[in-house]
C-alpha cells in the first residue's frame, strides 16, 4: 500500500468498541455449527495463524525473487489440498488464480496479494501473508460449488512497488496484468471482464488490534455485506466500523475498469495515526498477527461471499 495515499490522508478510522467480545462470540458460532458459509463450513483461525506462519518462514517475498515462487508453489499446494482442481499460475506476474465454480453466470474475485515489499529483513506477516491466509482458508471452507456465480480467489504477485518507485506509477502490477488479460477476453485464469460481477480485497486483516473501517473508495455495498454478515453472527458489526480514506490496491485496476470492488484493509498498523508504525518495516511480524483477527474475518467472509455471488 502506497505511502504516498498515506501521507494523503484526511479522515483517520473511527476507533471500534467492544471487538474482544465480537471475537468471542465469532469462535462460538464457528465451531462446526454450519450456519458460517452455505458449505456448512466454519472458518478456522488456527490453520489460517499456521498459514501466515509457512509464508513468513519462507522470509522476504519480493516479486520475482526466489521467495516469491516459493510462495506460489505453497499456494498452488495449499489450493490443491483443499480440493481445487482448477488452479492457474499466470506470466509474467506470477498471479495464483483458482476457480470455485457456480451454478449460475458471473464471476466474484475474492483477491489478497503475496509479494513483500523489498525492505531487508521484511517478512510481511501482516502486510501480505494476512490475506493470503484469508483465501487459503475460504479455499477450505467455501463449498466445492457455489449457488450463484463463480469465484476466482486470486493471489496477486507484484502489488508492492519496487524500490523507491512511486506506488501510483509501479504498484498493482500483478492486478493490473488480471484486469488487462479481463479486458482483452480473458485468458491464463482471467475471466473476461464482462463476466466480473464485483471484486473483494483482503490486505492487512490479522493485526492484534484490528479495525477495518469503510476504505473511501470502496464500493459501500460491498462493504455492508461484511458489516452485515459480522452483525448477524454476532449481534455487532466490529471490526467493520467507522470510516478512513481512500488507499491505492490491488482494488484500483478493477475499479477503474467498471467493477464495483470493496477493499478491507486496517491501514492502521502499530502506533501512530495510518499507516501505524509496523507498516513496511522489519517489525510487521508474526507476533503482531492473532488468529481471533484471522477467524473474524473468515467467518464474516463465509457469509458475505456466497451472499455477493448470489446477489
Amino acid at each position: 500500500m502506497p505511502l504516498s495515499h498515506a501521507a494523503n490522508l484526511t479522515s483517520a478510522p473511527m476507533r471500534s468498541s467492544g471487538f474482544g467480545i465480537a471475537i468471542t462470540l465469532v469462535l462460538l458460532c464457528g465451531c462446526g455449527g454450519g450456519d458460517a458459509g452455505s458449505g456448512g463450513s466454519s472458518f478456522d483461525g488456527e490453520q489460517a495463524l499456521k498459514d501466515v506462519r509457512t509464508q513468513v518462514e519462507i522470509g522476504p517475498r519480493p516479486s520475482g525473487s526466489p521467495g516469491a515462487q516459493k510462495e506460489a508453489e505453497l499456494i498452488r499446494k495449499r489450493l490443491r489440498s483443499a480440493g481445487i482442481g482448477d488452479v492457474t499460475i499466470q506470466h509474467p506476474y506470477r498471479n495464483v488464480v483458482a476457480r470455485i465454480s457456480g451454478s449460475r453466470p458471473g464471476v466474484v474475485v475474492v483477491g489478497a496479494h503475496y509479494d513483500t515489499k523489498d525492505i531487508p529483513e521484511f517478512v510481511g506477516a501482516n502486510d501480505g501473508a494476512s490475506g493470503v491466509a484469508i483465501l487459503l482458508g475460504l479455499a477450505d471452507a467455501l463449498p466445492a460449488r457455489m449457488d450463484g456465480s463463480s469465484v476466482d480467489l486470486v493471489f496477486f504477485d507484484a502489488e508492492e512497488a519496487r524500490g523507491k518507485r512511486e506506488f501510483a506509477s509501479d504498484g498493482d502490477r500483478g492486478s493490473r496484468q488480471f484486469v488487462a488479460l479481463a479486458k482483452a477476453g480473458g485468458s491464463q485464469g482471467a475471466p473476461p471482464l464482462r463476466q466480473m460481477r464485483s471484486m473483494v480485497l483482503f490486505d492487512m486483516v490479522g493485526d492484534c488490534d484490528l479495525e477495518i473501517p469503510h476504505e473511501a473508495t470502496s464500493d459501500q455495498s460491498l462493504y455492508d455485506q461484511f458489516a452485515d454478515a459480522t452483525n448477524d453472527l454476532t449481534g455487532s458489526s466490529a471490526p467493520f466500523e467507522g470510516e478512513s480514506a481512500g488507499v491505492g490496491d490491488d482494488h484500483t485496476p478493477f475499479q477503474e475498469a467498471g467493477v464495483p470492488a470493496v477493499d478491507l484493509i486496517d491501514f492502521t498498523y502499530g502506533p501512530g495515526g495510518a499507516p501505524g508504525a509496523y507498516w513496511h518495516t522489519p517489525q510487521d511480524t508474526l507476533d503482531k498477527v492473532c488468529a481471533d483477527s484471522l477467524d473474524a474475518v473468515g467467518e464474516a467472509a463465509l457469509v458475505a461471499i456466497p451472499r455477493i455471488a448470489d446477489g
